[in-house]
């Protein structure tokens, strides 16, 4: 489930991040208007998301998934993340259905939807230093969360990496707080700092 991708002559990062925002399509909604994300409707499956780990100064690229294919009550398949003590690590995080052939990629959705959905990362590794680096559209911006950052402590320590994506109405909307709307997708990574 890890691959390791070097480029030496283009930024992996930015055409990765390029290449998963133009791809796919539906998160939440079932149609293609994207003027009026009521989302007061069924939510798609999500089966994976994956992580995609960048550390700070190289092009190298770690991929980490979590991924239940066959949907809710069946098998879940969870990579570890490993990181480096003392380092800073950017994160693309991407969604997809993969019950189906070929797989859904949701990210794009997510993204023109911004207004209404929120990943939310916490760490039972109290030391481990999150921070979200993408927003949404409105006034005052709010936190998105498909790119992030974790800073490692200069220590070892284990623990998990919790991502939750949020998914808000006009009824129940973002601005009332990660407590607020319903959640689309909760799933948990152990991660290892050595």
């Amino acid at each position: 489930m890890k691959n390791i991708i070097k480029n030496n002559k283009l930024s992996f990062f930015t055409l990765l991040l390029a290449g998963i925002f133009m791809l796919g399509t539906t998160a939440c909604s079932k149609h293609d208007d994207h003027d009026d994300h009521d989302h007061d409707h069924e939510n798609e499956l999500i089966t994976t998301i994956k992580l995609h780990v960048i550390e700070t100064g190289t092009t190298d690229t770690v991929s980490y998934a979590w991924k239940q294919v066959g949907g809710p009550g069946t098998a879940i398949v969870v990579d570890s993340i490993a990181l480096k003590q003392g380092k800073v690590y950017e994160v693309l995080t991407e969604v997809l259905d993969e019950s189906k052939t070929p797989a859904k990629n949701i990210t794009t959705e997510i993204r023109n939807g911004a207004n209404f959905h929120r990943f939310v990362y916490t760490s039972t590794l109290s030391s481990l230093l999150l921070q979200v680096l993408d927003f949404d559209t409105q006034t005052p911006a709010m936190e998105l969360g498909l790119r992030f950052r974790i800073t490692t402590p200069d220590v070892m320590g284990s623990g998990n990496l919790k991502c939750v994506l949020k998914h808000y109405t006009s009824s129940d909307p973002k601005t009332n707080g990660i407590n607020a709307g319903s959640s689309d997708i909760e799933v948990q990574f152990p991660l290892v700092v050595r």
